[in-house]
C-alpha cells in the first residue's frame, strides 16, 4: 500500500501534470494554436499577393487584346516602350528631373 501523502500526491499531481502537458500542446504544440495563427498569417498574405498577380494578370490581358484588334493601340505601345514612330513623325519626350528609386 502507498503512503498516504504519496497517494495523495499521485492522485493530484499526475492529473494537474496530464492537464497542464494538454494546455502548453495545444497552444505551442506543432499544431498549436500559435502555429495555426502564423500559418492564417501566411494564407492571408498569399492571397493578397494571387489577387494583385490576378489583376495584373487581366490588365496584360486587355492590352493584349486591344493590342490584337487595333493597331493605333499597338502603334502607342511602340511609341511609349520602343521610342519608335512612322516615318515623318515627330516625337516629344518628357521626362522627369528627379530620378525614379525604387
Amino acid at each position: 500500500m502507498l503512503h498516504p501523502l504519496l497517494r495523495r500526491l499521485l492522485l493530484t499531481g499526475l492529473p494537474a501534470l496530464l492537464v497542464a502537458s494538454v494546455v502548453v500542446t495545444t497552444i505551442w504544440g506543432r499544431h498549436g494554436l500559435l502555429e495555426r495563427l502564423e500559418l492564417e498569417r501566411e494564407l492571408s498574405h498569399a492571397n493578397a499577393h494571387l489577387a494583385a498577380i490576378e489583376r495584373d494578370n487581366q490588365r496584360l490581358q486587355l492590352d493584349l487584346h486591344q493590342m490584337d484588334e487595333d493597331p493605333v493601340v499597338l502603334e502607342r505601345i511602340a511609341a511609349d516602350e520602343l521610342t519608335w514612330a512612322k516615318p515623318g513623325t515627330v516625337l516629344y519626350r518628357f521626362e522627369d528631373d528627379e530620378p525614379k528609386h525604387p
